[in-house]
């Protein structure tokens, strides 16, 4: 056997663009691993990056650098010879893999093998061999699919990174933090020469690259796009991007020459079977779990008992991805894309798509037995887990599916998942795009008019509200839907408190809870025990403990959650009223607890704002005003007009904010809300009192500066350190983004730092300090 030892690593033609982090991250492994394998779908970036990590690694080699290409490579019988003509090797050996691991057991080199996903059998025993026979030997793999080799290390490629939503940050000035948009302009740039630089351009390359989800080749092939057209016109075609980016250079591999191209290379390495499932997936948006996968995909096709299997099959070949921490798995949006064209090539779509929306809104049935029960919790979370689903749901029935009522019945069952700041609006959105599309008179209508009442409402859209209810009185009545016309005595309540009547708005509630007696629901019994109890505490009625005691003991005793937590703040709201501090302090913190397990922004901003109603009677007015400041940033996420606002401003955050002004002064006061705006919402570390304001501690003595933060927030110190970004630490930490940054704020106000490079030099001083 005769070698040619050198490196056969083509020469980079274009500049490689971000990656640090993930450079980073395979160096380590490849420190403590001698297979690292690089996955992820076609397209991401896998070849370029283990191609920038041999380049960097040829000194530390005795016997160089190689790269094994098996893109064009079929038979896996002839895998061994194959890599002894990558190594440079002439052998006539009837066993080419045996003669292979005799010559690199003494050999110190670094092996990139690329695109295995097709030949992961034959590669993986092939690996196995020579790596227990060659101990200096370093692998380095690429693969849609995991080779499952002992000893192997996964490190999946993620898309470029994006700029943040909803930031403006270097818009205008040519300067945008995001690899996506670094790639496109470098490869746009390569095509045209001299790129615009105004705000317009720039605005639209970043959303072309949010829409190509940051996959470096559809990037690249949008870019290549540049010289016949402006960027604003290939953003405006590329919800059809698998069709427009039909071509690619010419000295790129067939699979590369198109984004359809790269994920058909996938395609057609799936089974029968991966590629059914594949297609059924298609009718998915975001997330979904196993059990959404078996209601919507299964049948005597595709077995239910299968569908675990691939599942696994799929997020081992790339095509899917499962989220760290949780059963739910996730499919970049090409990917999905091309599944539903087969979806539609097979003749299934519609039936799919339809399954799909009677899935999700059997999900949303379940308020009927769930909702107002020690089940409940578990319901909001599976409903805000879903939402995407929901929307597409909606949406399909509204559309060419022409099933309105399914809609109807989807919109109507999430009421109080609605009646969020932050939800409210498209809530109301699907309800009167859902009611305009089914006219007919139906149980579905007469639910989906009172529901729709309700967030008029809460919208204050009083007027608009009184029609609405009197349209679906009159359904009701001609249906005789006893249970309808009960609810709507809950609307008329809060139509009355809007139009500041606390008196009728009492009398409609106590109606209410007769009514509700009499038709025996005890969800309009709870609900309006507990209208009761707020219009006693606004009007300062002496009977309000007794009321609040009441709404809370009925709801207790149903294990109502959502209402419970409600009841629990009226409750707060009196033991603050009769100078109890202690007692409303653990009402709040009890409600908060139950806001958050529901996702309930809106019940911790009333909390919130009632903790600020304690702390000033308590004469902590600076911790006031930041808790108004924290509530505030909640309903900043709103309508500016909502009638749970409406009652705030009424009945607490009137009365706290006199004080605190009365007690510090108009500056200190909006300084200290404008800081609790961009504090943490971790609310238990707020009621744990800590630090409020005023010099953050700093310590001489290291470990004494450790000890003012949380073990959380020296975890994300130190990543910041590193210099990862919100979105690296959050998928890093498995967390939402906005609790990273919510986490940064509270590091900076803790240590007196004004930047995140401030808090990087400070642990790198602590580090060095030992």
């Amino acid at each position: 056997m005769h070698a040619r030892l050198a490196g056969n690593l083509p020469a980079e033609v274009t500049t490689f663009v971000g990656r640090e982090r993930e450079l980073e991250q395979v160096r380590r492994l490849l420190l403590s691993s001698r297979l690292v394998t690089l996955t992820g779908p076609g397209g991401v970036g896998k070849t370029r990056l283990a191609r920038r990590i041999a380049t960097e690694r040829r000194k530390d080699f005795d016997d160089g650098v190689r790269l094994v290409e098996l893109a064009e490579l079929r038979q896996g019988d002839l895998l061994a010879g194959h890599v002894c003509r990558a190594l440079g090797l002439s052998d006539t050996s009837t066993d080419p893999a045996e003669s292979l691991a005799e010559y690199l057991s003494d050999k110190n080199l670094f092996l990139v093998v690329d695109n295995c996903e097709h030949l992961v059998r034959p590669v993986a025993a092939l690996v196995s061999e020579l790596l227990a026979s060659a101990p200096a030997l370093r692998v380095l793999a690429t693969s849609r699919h995991v080779l499952r080799v002992a000893g192997e290390r996964l490190f999946e490629v993620p898309p470029l990174s994006l700029a943040e939503v909803n930031s403006q940050q270097g818009v205008g000035t040519g300067k945008v933090n995001s690899e996506a948009v670094d790639l496109f302009l470098d490869r746009a740039a390569a095509v045209v020469g001299e790129l615009p630089q105004d705000t317009r351009f720039q605005r639209s390359v970043i959303e072309l690259c949010r829409r190509l989800e940051g996959i470096p080749l559809a990037i690249e092939l949008a870019a290549a796009r540049s010289r016949a057209y402006p960027v604003e016109e290939i953003l405006a075609r590329v919800g059809r991007a698998l069709d427009m980016l039909t071509t690619g250079p010419w000295s790129a591999p067939a699979r590369h020459r198109a984004l359809k191209a790269a994920i058909s290379w996938s395609f057609e390495l799936c089974s029968s079977q991966e590629q059914l499932m594949w297609a059924r997936l298609s009718v998915f948006a975001g997330g979904f779990d196993l059990l959404a996968v078996e209601g919507v995909c299964a049948d005597v096709a595709l077995p239910r008992a299968e569908v675990f299997d691939l599942l696994a099959s799929l997020v081992d070949k790339s095509i899917l991805h499962r989220h760290h921490g949780s059963a739910r798995f996730t499919m970049l949006e090409t990917v999905r894309e091309y599944g539903r064209e087969h979806l539609f090539a097979l003749g299934a779509e519609r039936e799919f798509r339809l399954r799909h929306a009677q899935y999700f809104a059997a999900l949303a049935e379940r308020g009927r037995t769930d909702y107002f029960s020690d089940r409940e919790i578990g319901w909001f979370q599976d409903i805000g887990a879903n939402h995407a689903n929901i929307r597409l749901a909606m949406q399909s029935c509204l559309s060419d599916l022409s099933e309105p009522r399914i809609a109807l019945r989807i919109a109507s069952r999430l009421r109080m998942y609605w009646a969020s700041p932050g939800l409210i609006t498209e809530g109301y959105q699907w309800l009167r795009k859902a009611l305009d599309n089914s006219r007919g008179p139906s149980e579905e209508r007469a639910d989906a008019l009172w529901v729709c009442a309700f967030i008029e409402v809460l919208l204050m859209e009083v007027e608009r509200a009184a029609r609405t209810m009197d349209e679906c009185r009159a359904l009701a009545s001609e249906l005789a839907l006893e249970r309808v016309q009960a609810a709507l005595m809950i609307c008329a309540a809060h139509a009355d408190f809007v139009l500041e009547n606390v008196a009728a708005a009492a009398v409609h509630a106590q109606e209410a809870v007769a009514y509700g007696r009499k038709v025996g629901d005890p969800a309009i019994i709870g609900e309006a025990l507990f209208i009761v109890a707020t219009m006693a505490v606004a009007s300062d009625d002496p009977g309000a403990e007794r009321r609040a005691a009441e709404a809370l003991s009925f709801l207790e005793a149903h294990d109502a959650q959502l209402w419970r937590a409600n009841a629990l703040w009226v409750n707060g709201l009196v033991r603050c009223r009769a100078d109890d501090l202690d007692a409303a302090t653990k009402y709040f913190v009890d409600a908060i607890e139950i806001f958050r397990q529901l996702g309930h922004d809106l019940g911790v901003a009333m909390c919130l704002e009632g903790l600020a109603w304690v702390a000033a009677r308590g004469g902590e007015s600076i911790r006031a005003a930041l808790l108004l400041g924290a509530a505030g940033s909640i309903w900043a996420t709103g309508p500016r007009r909502m009638m749970q606002l409406s009652f705030s401003e009424f009945a607490v955050k009137g009365k706290v904010e006199a004080i605190v002004r009365a007690g510090i002064g108009d500056a200190a006061f909006d300084q200290a809300t404008r800081e609790g705006a961009v504090r943490s919402l971790n609310v238990l570390d707020e009621i744990a009192g800590e630090p409020a304001r005023g010099d953050p501690p700093h310590h001489p003595d290291p470990e004494a500066s450790l000890r003012v933060l949380t073990q959380r927030e020296r975890k994300i110190a130190a990543l910041l350190a590193r210099g990862m970004s919100n979105r690296d630490i959050a998928a890093d930490l498995v967390v939402s983004r906005r609790t990273v940054e919510s986490h940064v704020q509270h590091i900076l106000t803790k240590l007196g730092f004004h930047s995140r490079t401030e808090v990087a030099a400070w642990i790198n001083r602590l580090e060095s300090q030992g």
